[in-house]
């Protein structure tokens, strides 16, 4: 039924099978230091057997300072193995897709107060980092991602929406003085400068971005200056011409962010115009910059109509991927599913709870279709 959705993907050292992409999903239950444990490896088996084209794990703090979650991953010389097991656990399962490691700083968002940092300075008081720890972070990512490599990971996303430090440096706001600021050049430079590097070193190993095209906040991203609020696109797509020209494989495209502007990010019944705006968002990317991958998002809000779209928009070009989020904790197998005319997936409802859980820094899973969570709230 959906020729497009089901089309194999080859470009760029790029080879997928279909065209769904599952999305970085935290589910708040590493170990101690931030290390595997075996709920992290059952929920990408799962994966593996729902016959996803592309997966991207959940964000992976490159260092212990630099956690959300306080149960969230961390990849460094410490944890390296357990990532090891992880990606051998995905392929025995049958996972056949590209896996791609999400990397992330939390910056002002970090889940420990003391180890808060931000890119520029405002009246929140929290820690300015200045240009040697800006360098430091970034060699953090680089030797993450060389980690990432080693492990067995077929690439790396390096995470640049959603409020942290990475999409913090795209910003119009971020005026700073020094080569991570002011111009889009040097807003792009701590994302195009990994990227450059891992391409240099490693030109097989797929590299590429989350970004937020549009924050919705006084000069975020998508705002054509740093007091802006109105929707401008032109100032972020330049921004990403630099990290397209520095080598990235791929832009995986979203927008808002969750603990300020949720409703731009997580599209809901009461607000579907939203998830045409991240349709017009990958588009624009896809128009921009045709010789890269484009993943879009928020397809999980769509629910059941959400193959018909997304097969849709990938037969015009107007995208590469459909990424599902929250669909992808939901039902896990649902590309096999509909690939095998099972009957219905398990569609996400939209409740929240997965979101909520989250922000409570407490283990996520889907409350409606995982047995024993349903009892516990009533599903």
């Amino acid at each position: 039924m959906y020729d497009s959705l089901f089309s194999p993907y080859t470009r760029n050292g790029i080879l997928c099978k279909n065209r769904f992409a599952a999305q970085a999903m935290e589910i708040n239950a590493a170990l101690p230091g931030g290390g595997i444990s075996s709920s992290i490896i059952d929920r990408y088996c799962d994966l593996a057997r729902g016959g996803w084209g592309l997966v991207f794990s959940e964000a992976v703090a490159v260092n212990r300072n630099a956690l959300a979650r306080e149960s969230g991953l961390v990849l460094d010389d410490d944890t390296a193995d357990g990532f090891n097991k992880l990606v051998r656990a995905f392929r025995q399962a049958g996972g056949s897709a590209p896996f791609i490691i999400q990397l992330t700083h939390a910056g002002r968002n970090n889940c420990d107060p003391e180890k808060k940092i931000c890119v520029y300075e405002d009246s929140s008081g929290i820690t300015f980092a200045d240009e040697e720890e800006l360098e430091r972070t970034r060699e953090m990512f680089i030797h993450a991602a060389r980690l990432a490599r080693e492990a067995g990971a077929d690439g790396v996303d390096i995470k640049a929406c959603h409020g942290y430090l990475g999409g913090e440096l795209l910003r119009p706001a971020n005026t700073r003085d020094d080569r991570y600021g002011k111009t889009p050049g040097n807003r792009a430079f701590f994302i195009s400068s990994i990227i450059m590097d891992l391409k240099r070193r490693f030109p097989d190993f797929i590299a590429g971005s989350r970004i937020s095209m549009f924050e919705g906040i006084r000069g975020g991203c998508g705002t054509s200056g740093p007091g802006e609020v109105i929707e401008n696109l032109g100032d972020i797509l330049e921004v990403l011409g630099h990290i397209v020209n520095a080598g990235a494989d791929f832009i995986n495209v979203s927008a808002g962010i969750p603990v300020m502007t949720p409703e731009l990010t997580r599209p809901d019944r009461r607000s579907m115009a939203l998830l045409y705006s991240h349709f017009r968002y990958a588009m624009t990317v896809k128009q921009a910059f045709p010789g890269i991958a484009v993943i879009g998002s928020a397809y999980s809000a769509a629910r059941e109509e959400a193959p018909e779209l997304a097969d849709r928009n990938i037969a015009r070009g107007f995208t590469d991927f459909a990424g599902f989020g929250r669909q992808s904790l939901a039902d896990p197998l649902m590309p096999s599913k509909i690939m095998k005319d099972t009957g219905t997936a398990d569609w996400c409802t939209l409740c929240g709870r997965c979101s909520a859980l989250l922000k409570k820094q407490e283990r996520v899973i889907c409350t409606v279709y995982e047995r024993e969570e349903k009892d516990k709230y009533g599903g």
